[in-house]
């Protein structure tokens, strides 16, 4: 049986005019060394969202990945939908980007008047304050609105954390999201490994260099429940 998985990898950006933005510091390789992982599967097939396609190849991604690219928090949400609502593409969603917590609701100067972000906001200003409204919550958007009833893997991150107080933020996580197992990582040991998590089974600590693998092994399992 063909099984198909949607990955997202990368960083989203929020406009602020048409030539600024605010994003994260996150490229998106760990999630396109997952989709190839993935892909190097049988019978398998997979869709890779990401806001890094030009580094595809330098990361290990097969050509037979479908690669799609967006920039902006927008454009990453107009792609998941449509994979999900329209393509019923997936039967297994690896949700790895770091998507935008907050989105810019209006721009002003320092006397509070508001700026016209529609083109370039002049350089001229000594402070601009931008205001900044939250953002929804794609991966809380997979299970409904969006009818995606398959397997849902996502990611989360935390700094400053213990171990406890991330599995505990974790769980909390997973169920909110209807999601059937999560990646969490903590900013000061993201880079060494990972705090696994399938549904109410133990804790797992997946080295970084076999996460990849790892997802792709659940992504495997899941087809075969």
């Amino acid at each position: 049986m063909s099984l198909r998985v949607l990955v997202t990898a990368g960083a989203t950006q929020v406009p602020i005019d048409r030539v600024r933005a605010i994003t994260n510091v996150f490229t998106g390789r760990t999630g396109t060394q997952i989709a190839a992982a993935i892909a190097a599967l049988p019978g398998t097939e997979v869709r890779l969202l990401t806001s890094a396609p030009y580094r595809a190849q330098e990361w290990g991604l097969p050509a037979s990945v479908d690669v799609r690219g967006y920039t902006t928090f927008g454009e990453l949400r107009d792609l998941m939908q449509a994979s999900i609502e329209r393509d019923r593409w997936p039967s297994a969603i690896v949700h790895s980007a770091a998507v935008s917590d907050y989105l810019v609701e209006s721009v002003g100067d320092a006397s509070g008047r508001a700026l016209e972000a529609a083109g370039k906001i002049a350089s001229e200003h000594e402070r601009l304050v931008i205001t900044l409204v939250k953002a929804p919550k794609l991966v809380d958007h997979i299970r409904q609105p969006w009818g995606f009833n398959g397997t849902l893997v996502k990611f989360k991150l935390t700094v400053g954390r213990t171990d406890a107080d991330l599995e505990a933020i974790a769980r909390a996580s997973m169920r909110h999201s209807g999601a059937d197992a999560i990646v969490a990582n903590d900013l000061a040991w993201a880079a060494e490994r990972a705090m696994v998590l399938v549904g109410d089974r133990p804790v797992e600590q997946v080295q970084r260099a076999g996460l990849a693998e790892w997802v792709a092994e659940l992504v495997r399992g899941a087809r075969s429940a």
